[in-house]
């Protein structure tokens, strides 16, 4: 268990005076906002900044000219020039890591450094006459343009701060002088020389940046040169440097509005407020809320925004937090950067994404798959935490020695506390994405624009809804990116040939989930004749109610859908030449027709997916002669070599058992394999999750569907990679495939979190406090499910395992 972090001194009298000076605050709203940066000042100053943002449109109001500067009022300056120097330069919004001093366990909110008695919460802005948005107001202070703050190649790619005059709600500035800490002279062309030659940003000390000009009336105060002869080490207490706190990994509440309206109160309708948004997303808005509100503005004005800093978060953290991936689709496609930071040390958004799974008591895996679709970079987090991923994590985390890139700037976020939350967080299923993220071939640029064109940019990332199957994921975005750049009157058919239980339904269900596309599925082993797969014609009886088949190829007409032929080795001969029709060119008579009333159908951009088991035997002997090359050695040319060669196989074997004329309609044939013995763990892993997803939800003791005996339980897995090979190696059967394991998992980690949960000698109420259940590994090798007591709100469990009270109703092992 890591140690708390030791309260930091108070802020020296020098440190607020500065902060008080440069933000216009006064000492309390000082000393606020230096304990939320860790008594930096500049880091204070720019938390201070990033709530309410330099009004850039007015220092381009004003024309150039050169001015003087002396110490004192003055008059005529329009052109005085400054730089602030400190830090490095800030790439996000956001201050340093708002951890109270006295932090020690999770809060369930932050002060907000102006008000530090209330939850993070800011007074409205009084609104402003859009008219007057690029006027200065008189007397007001001109503050430094951001831009030229930041080195041109550390901006950020987040979008740029809105125009007044899309929305008039900006905030005031506070009063401040504009100029950084650590200005000392001003040459006579109204530059300032910069005080950090090692700054990251590559200026040197004789280097300059022009400044925004100064009002008419500002006033320039003098400058205050810091004292000499000072020793750090002989001043005193109060005095010293404060030690930047580390995050706890837990996010500010904000306060929800009373009704989450587009538009704002203003009749305007121009009002985007993203803290409000954030705060009605933290406090249950679902997903459909969320887009209405985006889908109220254009997309340029919800664009600036996006990446807005909330409390010094970027909003995209939220949106994580939320752990809905649908919100998390939605903040992505209207521009939210993946690969957002917060901090000084850049904590990355994958590993809150990981260790957020403690906060919310709830697994992150369905997360962490969405931000790897859509390019978040696996890099941020330690190579040895997920490769391989099928070994066990110790419980601080690999030994520092073992992580080579430990030392790399992106992982300065990464210390001994972050890496024990991270061990006990990444789960086994996380891990093999993250792998898979380094070892799968990123798509083109091309890709990626095909998909943006045709609002299928979710299809690039499909492996990584997928155990297993890569080859077949991946050939199956490209067969439908090509389709989509050249349309073709002929539908796009595909065989996806392999043993039951390995992913073809699971492929075509994600597919359809991903690309908002309708799936229908059909059992072929029920139907014997094309009559009753696709109805019986006019004026026959009971044509007039067509099929499940029929009706959704007519009511799908012209439009993207996916038809699933499941076992289609059980279909006959006379469904093969009707499905000859829709699988044709839909040239001259041969369009298919409705059997209704026999009007004309487009099946043309219709995705037919034909799945068989047929072809398993070919297969298995495939892998059985390549087994090193598939399941171990890791070259990617070798095998999409062999790959290619099992597809010409499993045509010539189809041809054999489905004649020719159903042969030359097919456009291509997906072979999938079965599990190698690290995926075959995996799996096991997947069913766990789902029986983890099942015992969360809240006990419901009404009578009748809603009710609900079993719940509240947090099911977590200790050992993952241990438990999931030995249920893998005890239950994997390659006929069944994945189903096999189903068995394994109810009889071996089911049966006893049932068990243990009856034991508990109390009465089973609603609004009972989440529980714990920890499955592990015994000593003897056999399955062990553990009720694991907790200390309220603390995420570490008891001291050790077996003193009194810390662990109940073991189960036996199994």
């Amino acid at each position: 268990m890591s140690e708390a972090p030791a309260i930091p001194r108070r802020p020296s009298r020098r440190s607020i005076d500065e902060v008080v000076r440069r933000c216009g605050c006064d000492e309390n709203r000082a000393l606020s906002l230096l304990r939320v940066s860790g008594g930096n000042c500049d880091e204070a100053v720019r938390f201070y900044k990033d709530e309410f943002p330099s009004e850039d449109d007015i220092l381009q109001s004003f024309p150039p000219e050169p001015p003087a500067i002396g110490p004192g009022p003055r008059t005529g300056l329009v052109n005085a020039q400054t730089t602030e120097i400190g830090g490095p330069p800030r790439t996000h919004p956001g201050g340093q890591d708002p951890t109270l001093p006295d932090h020690n366990s999770r809060p369930s909110s932050r002060p907000h450094p102006d008000h530090p008695n209330t939850p993070g919460t800011y007074p409205p802005s009084p609104p402003q006459d859009p008219g007057d948005a690029s006027k200065p107001a008189e007397n007001a202070p001109i503050l430094p343009d951001i831009a030229l703050l930041t080195p041109p190649d550390s901006i950020s790619p987040s979008p740029p701060p809105p125009e007044h005059t899309d929305s008039p709600h900006v905030p005031e500035q506070p009063a401040s002088d504009g100029l950084g800490d650590g200005i000392t002279t001003v040459d006579e062309k109204g530059s300032v020389p910069l005080q950090n030659p090692d700054s990251p940003d590559g200026i040197g000390e004789n280097k300059i940046r022009p400044v925004p000009a100064l009002n008419n009336e500002e006033t320039v105060p003098p400058v205050v040169a810091p004292k000499e002869g000072l020793d750090h080490e002989k001043q005193p207490e109060e005095a010293q440097e404060i030690q930047p706190l580390e995050w706890d990994f837990v996010l500010p509440i904000i306060h929800a509005p009373p009704e989450l309206t587009p538009g704002g109160s203003e009749s305007s309708g121009t009002y985007f407020s993203m803290r409000d948004l954030v705060g009605a997303m933290q406090h249950g808005a679902s997903a459909d809320k969320i887009r209405d509100y985006f889908g109220f503005y254009d997309r340029k004005t919800v664009a600036r925004y996006i990446n807005q800093s909330i409390e010094g978060f970027p909003a995209m953290f939220y949106a994580v937090a939320t752990n809905n991936d649908w919100i998390i689709r939605t903040w992505i496609g209207y521009g939210g950067d993946v690969d957002a930071t917060y901090g000084p040390s850049k904590v990355p958004l994958l590993a809150f994404a990981v260790i957020n799974s403690d906060n919310i008591q709830n697994e992150t895996t369905l997360t962490i798959a969405t931000l790897l679709s859509f390019g978040a970079k696996s890099t941020v987090i330690p190579k040895k935490f997920y490769s391989p991923f099928c070994e066990d994590l110790p419980d601080e985390g690999p030994d520092e020695e073992d992580m080579e890139d430990l030392g790399d700037k992106n992982k300065r976020w990464c210390t001994p506390s972050a890496r024990a939350k991270l061990a006990r967080t990444l789960n086994l299923t996380q891990r093999y994405y993250l792998e898979k993220s380094i070892k799968t071939k990123k798509p083109s640029i091309r890709h990626r624009q095909v998909a943006l064109r045709r609002q299928a940019e979710a299809l690039l990332g499909i492996h990584y809804f997928l155990i297993g199957q890569t080859y077949a994921a991946t050939s199956l975005m490209q067969k439908l990116l090509s389709f989509m750049m050249l349309p073709s009157k002929r539908p796009l058919v595909l065989v996806f040939a392999g043993p039951s239980g390995h992913g073809k339904t699971e492929l075509a269900r994600q597919l359809g989930n991903l690309l908002s596309l309708e799936l229908q599925v059909v059992d072929c082993t029920i139907f014997n004749r094309e009559t009753e797969l696709f109805g019986p014609r006019a004026p026959f009886t009971g044509s007039e109610r067509g099929s499940p088949l029929n009706n959704f190829l007519a009511r799908k007409a012209g439009e993207q859908c996916v038809v699933f032929l499941d076992e289609f080795e059980k279909t006959t001969a006379d469904i093969h030449n009707a499905l000859l029709i829709a699988f044709d060119k839909g040239e001259g008579c041969r369009e298919y027709q409705d059997r209704r009333h026999l009007t004309t159908v487009d099946c043309s951009k219709t995705l037919w997916i034909l799945a068989t088991n047929a072809l398993d035997p070919t297969i298995k002997e495939f892998c059985r002669r390549n087994e090193k090359a598939i399941f171990f050695d890791e070259d990617p040319s070798q095998m999409s070599k062999l790959m290619k060669s099992l597809e010409k196989q499993l045509k010539t074997e189809f041809k054999e058992k489905f004649d020719a004329p159903l042969t030359g309609r097919i456009s291509s044939f997906l072979p999938f394999l079965p599990f190698s013995p690290s995926e075959q763990a995996v799996v096991a892993h997947k069913y766990i999750l789902e029986l983890a997803h099942r015992v969360r939800p809240s006990v419901n003791l009404s009578y009748g569907p809603e009710e609900r005996l079993l719940g509240n339980v947090f099911l977590r897995v200790r050992r993952d990679a241990s438990v999931c090979k030995a249920v893998a190696a005890e239950g994997y059967d390659a006929d069944l495939g994945a189903r096999s394991l189903i068995t394994t998992v109810k009889a071996d980690i089911e049966g006893p979190v049932v068990l243990g949960y009856l034991e508990v000698d109390e009465e089973i109420i609603e609004g009972q406090d989440m529980q714990e259940y920890l499955v592990d590994m015994s000593g003897t090798g056999s399955f062990e499910v553990t009720r694991v007591r907790r200390k309220g709100r603390a995420d570490e469990e008891e001291s050790e395992s077996g003193s009194e009270g810390d662990w109940e109703g073991d189960s036996d092992g199994s």
